[in-house]
């Protein structure tokens, strides 16, 4: 009951950034057409990975997943003591996966741009919830990794070599694609709402 009163919260300042950011994105290209994102297609996600590397200014962590797929994930204010996390650490981690706003061929344009970062409200305080105040959006050309079908995931690799999960809007969107393909996704950053050690498990 807890987790599930948590998600709804998060949902809910998800959308409430996406009302600041997409009226941003459209202005970059108003002539791209863009998906409709619902409250559903944000999901929550459970890992088992080891840290590969840390950023405690920006509350960034980055995870190496058991299958070898690395990602980064912005962790959530209420994670507390996130310092005495360090390189090698295996943890377990819930994660909200952002949705993917579209999915398509990059224009010649966006290929001598890749990435293009538009920021909701900047990076939230110390009192605050990234989820609430510093979510960002990431418009990247990348490369398609990974195809989950049944969840409506997809993996891609990012200009930066950085791997990213997301949940596509449009599921029809999925028979249309093929691993290494290149395209655009438009994404928010991955917010773990929790980290925990995985006891007695260190990689040397």
């Amino acid at each position: 009951m807890k987790r599930e009163t948590l998600k709804r919260l998060y949902i809910c300042c998800a959308l409430l950034c996406l009302a600041l950011v997409m009226p941003a994105l459209a202005q970059e290209n108003p002539s791209t057409p863009r998906a409709k994102l619902i409250a559903e297609d944000a999901v929550l996600m459970s890992v088992t990975a080891t840290i590969e590397a840390t950023d405690f200014s920006k509350r960034e962590v980055t995870l190496k997943g058991p299958l070898g797929n690395v990602f980064t994930v912005i962790v959530d204010q209420r994670v507390k003591r996130l310092n005495e996390f360090k390189v090698g650490d295996a943890v377990t981690a819930d994660y909200y996966v952002s949705f993917a706003a579209e999915l398509r061929k990059p224009t010649a344009e966006e290929e001598k741009n890749p990435m293009v970062v538009v920021e909701a409200g900047g990076r939230s305080s110390p009192e605050t919830s990234p989820a609430g105040g510093g979510v960002r959006w990431i418009r990247a050309v990348t490369t398609i990794e990974g195809l989950d079908r049944p969840t409506r995931t997809i993996t891609v690799k990012g200009p930066l070599g950085r791997y990213v999960t997301a949940r596509v809007a449009d599921p029809s969107l999925l028979t249309q694609t093929r691993i290494g393909e290149t395209i655009v996704v438009t994404y928010t950053e991955a917010l773990a709402i929790s980290l925990e050690k995985v006891s007695g498990k260190t990689r040397k």
